[in-house]
């Protein structure tokens, strides 16, 4: 089996690395890359190849992939997909992790299969925790074939959770929450820092302090079985600390209401990037 990567940046690393890792994909990986600075470390996978172009991948490989992985940035997509030929046939299954473009898009570009219907095309949201592998990955696999679907979930479960959805009109609200939810976490973390240097700290004791707690609080909610509505009473006294910041935090102006401004923001903005 061959799987080509188109882009391999930070999120294709991570992917390709969760690939190698797992001992039940066995696999060949033409990885299609013109900037190879930071790909040294896959020379020692014979499995995997390096290609500056799909035209280089396809003279090399001469098979076509059975999944093609489009792992570029929305906006240099056009560009990604025109240079196919060779390395996908009428068989070749598509898998796209690029925010805000829908199947539609690709099925309207590609070629179509070899029985005169649209390109196989499924869409997926992964995020960036991917990289230690504890991302969480939603994937719309439309009508793809079981094995087509199952070799997709495979695939992104090798950088962390994995959860399906029948309806692709939620993908803009995925990419919203957990797609660009980890950024809202990191904002969170600096902010904390700041205030609590703000608040009297020396920097290096906020910034530690901070980073633990989040890290802390996040290992908190994967392990207990209450919700965090629940963990947020379980450590709120009655006149304490917490509660004196928390009526700050949960006013009519506070989190809850910028964070839903935030979220439909970010949705908005991944349906402008599909149209």
């Amino acid at each position: 089996m061959l799987i080509t990567l188109i882009g391999c940046g930070k999120m294709g690393s991570a992917m390709l690395q969760g690939w190698l890792n797992d001992p039940g994909l066995d696999a060949d990986f033409a990885i299609i890359e013109p900037h190879q600075d930071a790909l040294d470390w896959t020379t020692s996978h014979t499995n995997v190849r390096l290609f500056a172009d799909c035209a280089a991948a396809a003279s090399a490989t001469r098979r076509p992939s059975q999944m093609v992985v489009l792992a570029v940035k929305p906006q240099i997509m056009d560009e990604a997909i025109v240079s196919l030929a060779g390395v996908a046939d009428s068989d070749t299954a598509f898998l796209s992790i690029a925010a805000g473009i829908p199947t539609s898009w690709f099925t309207a570009r590609l070629p179509k299969r070899g029985d005169g219907s649209d390109a196989l095309v499924l869409r997926s949201m992964p995020n960036t925790p991917a990289a230690i592998g504890r991302g969480v990955t939603a994937l719309y696999s439309a009508d793809a074939p079981e094995p087509i679907a199952a070799l997709a979930a495979q695939l992104l479960a090798a950088v962390g959770a994995v959860v399906t959805i029948d309806d692709e009109g939620l993908m803009d609200a995925v990419t919203a929450v957990s797609g660009s939810g980890p950024a809202y976490v990191f904002l969170l973390a600096e902010t904390m820092t700041d205030a609590g240097i703000a608040a009297g700290l020396p920097a290096a004791l906020a910034k530690k302090l901070t980073e633990a707690t989040v890290s802390g609080a996040g290992e908190l909610i994967a392990a207990s079985n209450d919700p965090p509505s629940q963990l947020r009473v379980n450590v709120t006294s009655k006149g304490g600390t917490t509660a004196a910041a928390l009526a700050v935090l949960m006013d009519d102006d506070g989190l809850a209401s910028l964070m839903k401004r935030a979220i439909v923001a970010a949705r908005d903005r991944s349906i402008e990037l599909g149209n």
